[in-house]
């Protein structure tokens, strides 16, 4: 017997964005009803953390999220590989740290689990709101599936400012976050 796909209508999609790029093309690309955009430039600026922080505004219980700099072009892939109590995101090969950027699926409390891992041993700083969320919560949340259905970069992706394009993330940042993840496990 094959798993049930679970329906766009019963999900919330929670996006962040620094308020300096249009929205709309990713808007119109998302099939969900119920869509929270925690804008920094417009809110508290909690850098990625935006994402988690609108989750308190959702109506349904499973999430998804990705960036603002691209289109995910495979919602229905990913919502098929669903499973409750795991985190599936939609990255490609090869990866260090299965980030959500590119589309994922999961239930509402895990990266609140997550998140409370790190509190343990660390503290949630600008670093880690603006950084290292994404990589604690992939980490940290127990079950992650990783799968590759694509996704379509948008314009200013790769623009200066953008976490990408920061100094060091690929080679000190995102292994940093790694580090300090594995040693919480």
């Amino acid at each position: 017997m094959g798993r049930s796909v679970i329906d766009a209508s019963k999900v919330s999609a929670c996006l962040v964005t620094r308020g300096n790029i249009d929205m709309q093309p990713i808007l119109e690309s998302l099939p969900f009803d119920d869509i929270i955009v925690w804008n920094n430039a417009e809110r508290e600026d909690l850098g990625i953390y935006g994402r988690y922080a609108a989750i308190d505004e959702a109506k349904h219980d499973v999430i998804v999220t990705q960036d603002d700099d691209l289109i995910v072009t495979c919602w229905d892939q990913i919502l098929s590989a669903y499973e409750p109590g795991v985190l599936t995101v939609n990255y490609p090969q090869p990866w260090d740290i299965p980030w959500v950027a590119r589309g994922a699926v999961f239930d509402r409390e895990l990266p609140g689990r997550a998140f409370q891992r790190w509190d343990a041993q660390y503290e949630r700083d600008r670093d880690f709101t603006h950084f290292q969320c994404d990589g604690v919560f992939a980490l940290l949340t127990g079950r992650c599936n990783v799968i590759d259905h694509g996704s379509t970069d948008l314009p200013w992706c790769n623009a200066s400012g953008r976490i990408s394009t920061e100094s060091g993330w690929y080679e000190d940042k995102r292994p940093k976050i790694a580090e300090k993840c594995r040693a919480l496990l």
